[in-house]
């Protein structure tokens, strides 16, 4: 059961995550110079906001992400937006419903400025006009805190709590269970399953997990030398491999310059986690759809309320901050990989890519990540009411 409290620390967490993402951009926005209209928390028309300066800042109706809108993205649009603030024609305003736009500003909702303000634009504080770097520096520097805040997060748990060490040496065996019949005993180290070798006790799991109702070799060191065992790795209720070990745990309290290290390595083994699981998903070792596929948002809150109550929540927090910078730096628009990659293909071609392709081409990328939230909302509703 999923207390109150859990499930609004857990939806402050993503809002927090969200906020560090997008004043990633902020900041850069306003070091570099660009101008930034709007600095927003979720999608669509705005519940409150406020204006400060040159920028309006607000919270939105569509608690799914948030979003920093800078003058000029878009030469082409920008361009549409002096002509209409100077009312050239009186039937330019009939065709402005179906000239090509940026889906995420369809997505954004309307602009809080005017188009009289916006074409008032110096050109410095124009997006377009920056150099390619300050536009690179942009668009990546929402993933880059993402990171960072995940890298302190974790610096923090391990400056408070310690770091515990899970060795591949067994500790206990359990009864009746595949480990203790395949001959598996206390102290034995595992040094390979399932014909893979395993450096650490993260490979041990994985290949225990995606093994289920297979019978596999286990490797392990005993007594200076190495044993080749044979399991029938039992299939768990969720689809998942079960062999009964439990490995030694060590902790070691870790001081200011050691709690750096244990943050660097962590975050580099939730990369390394993370690309793995991309990678056997698309392999089909592990399943995008079910109770162990993709999760979406209520699934996320769902997780996160139970580690909030497990104790883990923190870490937790930041194994997802890390999740969102990896897959928004995935090359498809309208993500900030996309982006990146629009931007060096312009680079290479010396000009601009035309507002109606990048239309079509983010519309494609919108349509796939509607299939994704769709197929993960489903799982989600799978899990909360399968139990």
């Amino acid at each position: 059961m999923l207390s109150v409290l859990g499930i609004v620390v857990a939806i402050v967490g993503l809002g927090f995550l969200i906020l560090a993402h997008e004043f990633g951009h902020f900041i850069v926005a306003k070091a570099t110079g660009m101008r930034v209209e709007e600095f927003s928390l979720g999608f669509g028309r705005y519940l409150v906001s406020r204006r400060v300066g040159e920028t309006v800042y607000g919270i939105s109706a569509l608690p799914l992400g948030g979003y920093v809108r800078v003058t000029g993205m878009h030469k082409e649009e920008f361009e549409a937006r002096v002509a209409e603030a100077r009312h050239e024609e009186s039937a330019f305003h009939e065709k402005t419903t179906s000239r090509p736009q940026d889906p995420e500003d369809r997505l954004a909702g309307p602009r809080a400025l005017t188009a009289e303000e916006i074409a008032a634009t110096p050109l410095e504080q124009r997006y377009y006009a920056h150099p390619f770097w300050h536009k690179v520096l942009f668009i990546v520097a929402g993933v880059a805190m993402n990171m960072l805040v995940a890298f302190l997060i974790i610096y923090g748990v391990g400056l408070a709590q310690g770091e515990s060490l899970t060795s591949t040496v067994i500790e206990k065996v359990e009864e009746g269970t595949p480990a203790a019949a395949a001959g598996v005993r206390p102290g034995d180290r595992l040094v390979g399953v399932a014909g893979e070798v395993t450096d650490d006790w993260e490979d041990v799991r994985t290949q225990i997990l995606t093994h289920p109702g297979e019978t596999v070799t286990v490797a392990v060191q005993r007594a200076g030398a190495t044993v080749t065992l044979t399991a029938d790795i039992q299939e768990r209720e969720d689809g998942t491999g079960y062999l009964g070990v439990q490995p030694a745990v060590e902790h070691r309290d870790l001081g200011t310059l050691a709690a750096f290290g244990y943050s660097g390595r962590t975050t580099g083994s939730m990369v390394l986690l993370i690309f793995k699981g991309i990678g056997m998903m698309f392999s089909g070792q592990v399943p995008v759809t079910g109770s162990q596929g993709l999760a979406g948002p209520v699934g996320i809150i769902q997780l996160s309320s139970e580690a909030f109550e497990g104790g883990y929540y923190l870490m937790l927090l930041a194994l997802i901050s890390v999740n969102l910078a990896i897959l928004n730096m995935l090359p498809l628009l309208p993500l900030d990989g996309g982006h990146v990659l629009f931007s060096i293909i312009e680079r290479i071609r010396g000009r601009s890519v035309s507002l109606r392709v990048f239309e079509r081409i983010s519309m494609v990328g919108l349509l796939l990540f509607v299939i994704l939230f769709i197929v993960a909302t489903s799982n989600d509703i799978g899990r909360v009411f399968g139990g």
